[in-house]
């Protein structure tokens, strides 16, 4: 599979609401400063320790340790590698993945 430049991955993180993400998968309430709420789809718990802050476009859990962007939320929790998440939320976008066949010397081989 080709490689996916750094700064289109970059483009669909800062593109990508993480709420909407999280939410389709978990409910979350409102716990101040913006973030949300709710039970760790990860583990099982009765008290909500899994927190998404919209503003620096994380998600952690207090309870099991796991964190990371909206793309390692996907990875985990519908079982896709990296790629694939990546491509998925480009295309929902309308970001472009240049092929690496495409660019200046394409033309030449």
């Amino acid at each position: 599979m080709e490689k996916i430049p750094r700064d289109i991955i970059d483009l669909v993180l800062e593109s990508t609401d993480i709420l909407e993400v999280v939410s389709l998968h978990v409910r979350l309430k409102g716990s101040g400063k913006g973030n949300q709420m709710g039970l760790c789809p990860f583990h099982e718990e009765k008290t909500p320790s899994f927190n998404v802050s919209p503003q620096k476009r994380i998600f952690k859990c207090f309870g099991c340790g796991i964190g990371g962007d909206a793309i390692k939320f996907l990875m985990l929790i519908e079982n896709k590698s990296f790629g694939q998440v990546v491509r998925e939320l480009a295309d929902r976008l309308n970001i472009e993945i240049p092929s690496e066949g495409r660019g200046a010397y394409a033309s030449l081989l």
